[in-house]
């Protein structure tokens, strides 16, 4: 006795589609979901809450930037929240003791830099799970941060350029969703016409055969961990001018979020398939995702659930995927 009958397909089969067509798919959801939102609440629709939603979806999409350039290797990056935090208030904080506003954008891109030279080291050079390199690196940073403030709520000066770019308009549209416009178009053009993109997908199908073919593979994790860690901090920078100022624990919910847009964005959580095309769908949809749940007041802890939930999901679908048939 069969499950289903003839022309009627499995339900392992829409999920082995989903996994094939993850892109499309995410792109039919996005348009469900805008669709259901404005049924709910006609006000939506509005230019003023469709600029509002661009504005957060910015701070997510460039974080997920790095995040697909890492995923799409087989490694992940947690060392986000707290590179995002400490940055943001190293950059405000060296810029109202008057240091100028080149060094102190210049110390936080470092900080992004440095911490995504470390990840890739530990991942690279010491060959240890990223999952646990980079949550150890977040701690750290975590206490860095703690010991730079004295655990205090540090005083924010923010840059006025920080501020135009992270609230600003040009021509009545916000200009963050434009930086994230430009830094995405590089992204797609990266993956899809450049050797380290071509690198990237071919080290996440098989590292070993790509490094026996005279390509050091080392270098790639190392360009894809430092563009995660340059990623945050650029996301920290304009949600520190979206906010008009830094706190201790900025970036605490910046951790799930990017990855569940990556991963719902359908590039494959075990690496080699996927692409920054279905991570902006992606976003997209966690910030509507976002702002249903706050409709519903549910509360952050209620939305980290319901975003466990979709990666857990989502990672047992691609293991299924991934797992070799007899």
């Amino acid at each position: 006795m069969t499950s289903t009958t003839a022309g009627s397909p499995s339900l392992a089969s829409r999920l082995s589609a989903f996994t094939k067509h993850g892109v499309a798919v995410s792109y039919v959801l996005l348009v469900v979901l805008i669709v259901v939102a404005v049924i709910l609440n006609p006000a939506f629709a509005s230019w003023a809450n469709v600029k509002a939603q661009l504005q957060i979806a910015t701070f997510i999409g460039i974080i997920a930037i790095g995040q697909t350039l890492v995923i799409l290797t087989g490694q992940i990056d947690l060392s986000v929240p707290w590179n995002l935090t400490f940055s943001s208030i190293l950059m405000a904080t060296l810029y109202g003791q008057g240091y100028g506003f080149g060094v102190a954008i210049g110390a936080a891109l470092l900080v992004g830099i440095s911490v995504g030279l470390i990840n890739a080291i530990g991942v690279a050079v010491f060959r240890l799970h990223s999952l646990v390199w980079t949550l150890g690196m977040n701690a750290l940073l975590e206490g860095a941060t703690m010991v730079y403030t004295n655990g205090q709520p540090p005083d924010s000066t923010i840059p006025s350029v920080v501020r135009f770019l992270a609230v600003g308009h040009l021509g009545g549209m916000p200009v963050s969703p434009l930086v994230w416009a430009f830094l995405s178009l590089v992204t797609i053009l990266v993956l899809a016409r450049s050797r380290f993109g071509r690198f990237l997908y071919a080290t996440g199908n098989n590292e070993p055969a790509l490094f026996l073919s005279g390509v050091d593979t080392r270098l790639v994790y190392v360009g894809a961990f430092v563009a995660s860690g340059l990623c945050a901090v650029i996301g920290g920078i304009l949600l520190t001018g979206y906010a008009s100022q830094t706190y201790l624990g900025m970036g605490n919910d910046y951790l799930l979020v990017p990855i569940a847009a990556v991963i719902i964005g359908g590039t494959n959580i075990m690496g080699g398939a996927g692409g920054y095309v279905g991570t902006i769908a992606g976003t997209l949809i966690v910030v509507l995702l976002q702002s249903i749940l706050s409709i519903a007041q549910i509360g952050q802890a209620g939305k980290n659930i319901v975003f466990g939930v979709i990666i857990i999901a989502l990672v047992l679908l691609y293991a299924r995927e991934a797992r070799p048939t007899d």
